[in-house]
């Protein structure tokens, strides 16, 4: 039975059901130096609006905990359709040759820059610093979104002017009041101007069940028609919905621009049933993930994970995998010599691979970085190892039976 738990984020309904409940996991960012414990934990819960669907976390860790303690953590978003995307922006009736266009953060950077190539000079993106008065090197995604409220955006669209196109990627899916994260860019927009807003579609990962993109730092999972009935709620036309596919979860942009637009009647039922299917489906393959791992492990198989981000750390943590993979390789060398956060796993390099020390390597990479692995990682296969992708929709996924 689901129980009634909290307040909708996108439609402030009091109709949202729990769906599952990850216990006590700690930040996927915090890796641990030699000779530390994981000491921070925080509940991961996932929960569902009965009335717009909107997929959302309760009581989500707070920034202060989100907040990562190593200043070269960053995360990189698909771009492959970047290209497009400004070949479609730059036909708004608001991009004159002289159109003020303005990103907020470093995600924005390399679409500013496909702007000014194809000769738009008047752009801009707001300092960490000096616009949102964020000083901590450390400061993410996790700050930058509590920086952004009205009557700041207020006060930086009097310092700089009106901005006919404001660009935003992956940072409302971040938001703890993403209402209020939407409704702040209205004063800085100019009469007719677009926002531009991009985030994950959760579709394809909530429909085969695939737990590992459940993070703390994403408080909301949005679909197409649960992000349009939110734009809506919130004052803003829906001009268009964007849908760039790609393997293992699509990006959805929004282009939209202030005013009333009605929210029609529409259903839920069929969303709200792959929420449900979604919890129920956790302890099936839980155990079976578990099960096959350690029936191989058992057999003397030795089985790292590649790729030391938080889709592994949840990978690791959400089906309790410590006693049974022995490490996590990655080549960023500031991550080798630390720990995972909460399964304590060390982080080393990939040379572990070559040296044959590993049988079954599980990948938790973009298909793009698969590809790249498997061309470099050629000895590894030679010598008998496998590959496996711990993604349900990677070609190479793990194979349950």
């Amino acid at each position: 039975m689901l129980k009634q738990v909290s307040t909708c984020l996108g439609c402030s309904s009091r109709r949202v059901l729990e769906l599952l409940d990850f216990g006590a996991q700690p930040p996927s960012n915090r890796f641990i130096r030699s000779g530390e414990v994981s000491r921070e934990f925080h509940g991961l819960r996932i929960t569902q609006c009965q009335d717009c669907a909107l997929i959302q976390l309760q009581d989500p860790m707070p920034p202060t905990m989100v907040k990562s303690h190593f200043d070269w953590l960053t995360y990189k978003e698909p771009e492959t359709h970047l290209d497009n995307l400004v070949e479609y922006l730059s036909r708004l009736p608001s991009l004159t040759p002289n159109a003020r266009i303005v990103g907020l953060t470093y995600k924005d950077d390399s679409t500013l820059v496909r702007f000014n190539r194809m000769g738009y000079a008047n752009i801009m993106r707001l300092d960490l610093r000096q616009d949102l008065g964020l000083s901590d090197s450390c400061a993410g995604l996790e700050s930058i979104q509590g920086a952004v409220i009205e009557k700041h955006m207020q006060v930086l669209a009097a310092q700089h002017g009106a901005a006919d196109l404001i660009i935003v990627r992956h940072v409302l899916e971040h938001s703890h009041d993403p209402g209020e994260f939407l409704r702040a860019f209205r004063p800085m927009l100019s009469p007719g101007g677009h926002l531009v807003l991009e985030m994950p579609d959760c579709s394809k990962f909530i429909a085969v069940c695939d737990y590992s993109f459940v993070w703390e730092e994403h408080i909301t999972y949005f679909s197409p028609a649960t992000f349009s009935r939110f734009a809506r709620r919130h004052g803003f036309v829906v001009k268009d919905l964007l849908n760039y596919p790609y393997p293992l979860e699509n990006s959805l942009v929004a282009i939209l621009t202030p005013g009333e637009q009605l929210v029609q009647e529409f259903s839920v039922h069929e969303e709200v049933a792959l929420g449900y299917r979604f919890a129920e489906s956790f302890p099936i393959r839980r155990n079976a993930i578990r099960g096959q791992l350690q029936r191989l492990h058992g057999e003397g198989q030795r089985i790292a994970v590649f790729g030391a981000g938080h889709l592994a750390a949840k990978f690791l943590n959400l089906f309790d995998l410590r006693e049974i993979v022995e490490c996590v390789i990655d080549d960023n060398p500031n991550k080798q010599g630390l720990r995972m956060p909460g399964s304590n796993l060390p982080v080393l390099g990939s040379r572990k691979l070559d040296e044959g020390e590993i049988d079954l390597c599980l990948l938790s990479l973009s298909p793009e970085s698969e590809k790249k692995v498997l061309a470099t990682k050629q000895g590894f296969l030679a010598k008998g190892g496998r590959f496996a992708s711990i993604f349900e929709l990677s070609p190479l996924s793990l194979r349950l039976g």
